[in-house]
């Protein structure tokens, strides 16, 4: 069935009727008149593109609150300990518990890298949420263990990419240079060339990974996967934070994507600011993600945008970094180009991956500015309403396609076993 938005408010100011066909925004007017749509009254509300998080784990949403006020060596073997123990429906419950998080905080597609992915693929099926999903590989320098990495990672995506009408997409997910040898970062990009799907993958994340590449390898981690002729336009590098502006320049060239995760990087005490400007500068994609909640604690897309123009400012010193406009923009069509969907805008012919939300919850209250209300002043309780892939999922705060209680009940049982 079409649905037709009325009177909706846009991030320009002007009211618009957005009638959604299919999967698709079919036609975005001043009025329209459709008696046979579905009809949502969103007089009083704001429509924005759905978030798009391009960088999490959602499974680990079980992992919350494990690993508090740690260095990173200790934050690393307290996850590690549980990750050892989590079993496949555990991540499909993880995996349903990060998408409700997600849904109902007006985010409408996320890029993950995990394990027991068939089961986190079953949970983004029977949530709604549209979804990147690729297969963590690792090997240790490990020749049985690569070949094996590779196998999983590929039939993963024989499996499921393009499931779904296209909702569920894939990606081949190396971890990073410090987990995967030489041998698998090329294999993988070789199988992100034959499938036409991004490769993830974790970059220059502290300032340890930096100093071991230089050790081993004599290079900068961006220098190094160039030199590996790993990088290009499908590339999603989750974090760059110790970037040097050369390294940025090579990304750029590559046409690589950026998946700026500020939260997680604070949390974990990183000690850098990944350099923003200097990616807008040599035209850079940019996009934004939680990580995931074991070093974020938290799924929101908000916080994030506030999070992210606050350490960008403060670092620089500077106020006119990181404008209101270009972190919302990350946070949309910046994701949207990164995982190569028509999404992030709200547009005749793209993807009906929306979000509404209450312009009259005293947070957002006035209205001088949309733009800095949704980066500096929303939260995700403001979202009333979410549509994904022309469905609508989130009606007036309520999960449509879950059993929310089951679902948080079924989290808190199977976390208390993972951690007993």
């Amino acid at each position: 069935m079409a649905i037709l938005i009325k009177g909706a408010t846009l991030i320009s100011g002007k009211k618009a009727d957005v009638l959604i066909e299919g999967n698709s925004i079919a036609k975005i007017a001043p009025s329209i008149t459709d008696n046979s749509a579905e009809k949502i009254d969103a007089s009083r509300k704001l429509l924005i593109p759905g978030l798009i998080n391009t960088h999490t784990h959602a499974a680990m949403s079980l992992f919350k609150g494990v690993a508090e006020d740690m260095q990173l060596a200790d934050w690393l073997a307290a996850v590690r300990k549980v990750e050892t123990k989590l079993t496949a429906k555990q991540a499909r419950v993880g995996t349903l518990l990060a998408a409700a998080e997600m849904l109902k905080g007006g985010t409408t597609c996320f890029n993950d890298m995990y394990f027991h992915m068939d089961e986190i693929a079953s949970a983004v099926q029977e949530s709604g949420i549209r979804a990147t999903l690729g297969y963590g590989m690792v090997d240790m320098g490990n020749e049985k263990k690569r070949k094996s990495e590779l196998a999983v990672g590929e039939k993963f995506v024989k499996d499921w990419h393009g499931k779904e009408q296209g909702r569920i997409h894939c990606s081949i997910a190396p971890h990073s240079i410090y987990l995967c040898s030489k041998e698998l970062l090329v294999a993988a990009n070789e199988l992100s060339q034959k499938y036409s799907v991004p490769y993830h993958i974790h970059l220059s994340e502290t300032r340890k990974e930096v100093f071991d590449c230089l050790e081993t390898n004599k290079k900068r981690p961006a220098y190094y996967l160039d030199s590996l002729g790993v990088l290009s336009n499908r590339t999603v590098a989750a974090h760059c934070v110790w970037l040097t502006k050369e390294e940025v320049r090579l990304l750029a060239s590559h046409k690589v994507s950026v998946s700026l995760n500020p939260v997680s990087n604070m949390k974990l005490s990183g000690g850098s600011t990944a350099p923003m400007p200097e990616m807008q500068e040599f035209g850079m994609n940019v996009s934004l993600g939680t990580d995931g909640s074991a070093s974020n604690n938290s799924l929101s897309m908000f916080e994030t945008m506030k999070t992210l123009g606050l350490l960008q400012k403060n670092a620089r010193w500077d106020a006119t970094v990181a404008k209101e406009g270009a972190i919302f923009d990350a946070a949309t069509v910046g994701g949207a180009k990164a995982l190569e969907i028509y999404a992030g805008v709200i547009k005749e012919g793209a993807l009906a991956d929306l979000a509404l939300l209450d312009l009259h919850s005293p947070n957002i209250v006035p209205a001088h500015s949309l733009v800095s209300n949704l980066v500096y002043s929303a939260h995700a309780g403001n979202v009333t309403d979410v549509i994904v892939d022309g469905k609508l999922v989130v009606e007036n705060r309520t999960l449509l396609t879950m059993d929310e209680q089951k679902i948080v009940e079924q989290a808190q049982k199977e976390a208390e076993k993972l951690v007993g």
